[in-house]
């Protein structure tokens, strides 16, 4: 996704409050142990990709997530004042998983 000035900023903000935010509103044995790894905003500001990392938890830790994501957004517009909402989009970052192979 392409991002301006403007969407970076917000990106940046989104990436500092979205954490705690997660964590209140689901449970360690659902999810295990989230990290945020990547928050990218369209140039409009309209679309917010959040990339999470789970350790220990399940291969599909996200569906606990998405059942709480009205309330997850929610927050987050209350933390994170903007003109219009923010539709927010779970992914999970595989980025790292070929660790493997190098060591």
């Amino acid at each position: 996704m392409k991002m301006s000035e403007r969407s970076k900023r917000l990106a940046g903000t989104i990436e500092e409050v979205i954490s705690p935010i997660i964590q209140k509103f689901t449970d360690p044995d659902e999810v295990g142990f989230i990290t945020v790894t990547a928050v990218e905003v369209s140039g409009d500001l309209g679309v917010c990709d959040i990339f999470l990392r789970s350790i220990n938890g399940p291969k599909k830790f996200l569906t606990p997530i998405k059942r709480v994501q009205k309330k997850i957004s929610y927050e987050l517009t209350q933390k994170v004042p903007t003109r219009r909402a923010i539709i927010l989009r779970f992914k999970p970052d595989n980025s790292v998983n070929n660790l493997d192979v190098l060591s």
